[in-house]
């Protein structure tokens, strides 16, 4: 594999990320580059393509500057291609952290057979990365390029390319694009992130979270809600046999089928954070009520002010997690 190296695409501003450098972004405590060098280990060689040095020096990789800069990831394989000794390159962007040998494996092999470009595909979509660029087809991502035509999807369909096909769920060309979507792969065996909606009584709480649920649900996660009441509350519907054993002097009282489970129990001075073991798996928890918290929070003022929208507070929502894990 000495005619192949890996190159490694650092990404420029990244905007999306909040001006975090993506390939710093710890997963499994480490940095997204190792787990990508991880899967390149079969390669003598792997290059990053950067924008500039710093703060890439600390990855002790050989560095390619961008030759023209603002122009993607066309640009950047473009360099790479022009600057690199080796006669192909098997490119990856900085944001994939799952690649593994098998599918680095899988390319080369493919390009040794067809000495083109090699790339992934999955349902109905091709990725560019990772996927293996050689010298040959240099010229007509070049053209590309100096005609301002940057997609990497049309420059390859332009030069002509083969393909891996990845199973269904294959995690190989997955990029981590924004604060979002860490935040789900941050929350994963993660203890659930904890967000307040508050304000006086009859202020929109309840209404915004029963708005706000579907549409976190439909982002991925798995949301749990916890609702604190200043006063005291009848905890079982009359007339239920739980009713019953409540009432008859039980301190405690547990009912469950083989889809839910629902448990009552006296106690002194309970608290929120006792509720929030029984939703270890959740990834968010929302709390109705405790306005004076220390939590993140929102604050209902209905009718002085309409609350903010269900999509404005999940996006509020997750920044406010990408941010926390950050220690910002």
């Amino acid at each position: 594999m000495s005619d192949i190296a890996g190159y490694l695409l650092a990404g420029g501003k990244n905007r999306r990320m909040g001006g975090e450098k993506k390939l710093f972004l710890e997963y499994e405590g480490k940095p997204f580059y190792r787990h990508i060098l991880a899967g390149m280990a079969d390669l003598e060689t792997v290059y990053l393509s950067v924008d500039e040095p710093e703060p890439y020096t600390k990855t002790g990789l050989p560095l390619v500057e961008d030759k023209y800069p603002g122009t993607g990831p066309l640009g950047a394989v473009c360099t790479g291609l022009e600057c690199c000794p080796h006669e192909a390159l098997l490119a990856a962007a900085c944001d994939m952290p799952f690649i593994d040998r098998e599918i680095v494996k899988q390319l080369i092999k493919e390009y040794q057979r067809t000495l083109g470009i090699v790339i992934t595909k999955g349902e109905g979509s091709i990725f560019p990365f990772p996927g293996v660029y050689p010298k040959s087809a240099l010229p007509v991502l070049l053209k590309q390029l100096q005609e301002g035509k940057r997609k990497m999807t049309e420059a390859i369909e332009k030069a002509g390319y083969g393909k891996i096909a990845l199973e269904h769920e294959n995690r190989n060309a997955i990029n981590i694009n924004t604060p979002q979507e860490y935040c789900r792969l941050k929350r994963q065996n993660k203890r659930p992130f904890v967000f307040a909606v508050s304000g006086y009584k009859n202020s929109g709480k309840t209404t915004l979270i029963t708005q706000l649920i579907p549409e976190l649900k439909n982002r991925g996660y798995k949301v749990a809600v916890i609702k604190h009441d200043g006063h005291d509350f009848e905890g079982d519907v009359p007339g239920t046999d739980t009713y019953r054993f409540q009432k008859a002097g039980a301190y405690g009282t547990a009912v469950y089928s083989p889809n839910r489970l629902m448990v009552m129990k006296e106690s002194g001075n309970p608290n929120e954070r006792m509720l929030m073991e029984a939703f270890k798996e959740a990834d968010i928890i929302l709390i109705e009520g405790l306005k004076d918290s220390d939590y993140p929070k929102y604050v209902c003022n209905y009718p002085d002010k309409i609350p903010i929208s269900a999509a404005e507070l999940a996006d509020r929502i997750e920044n406010t997690a990408f941010l926390q894990m950050h220690g910002h």
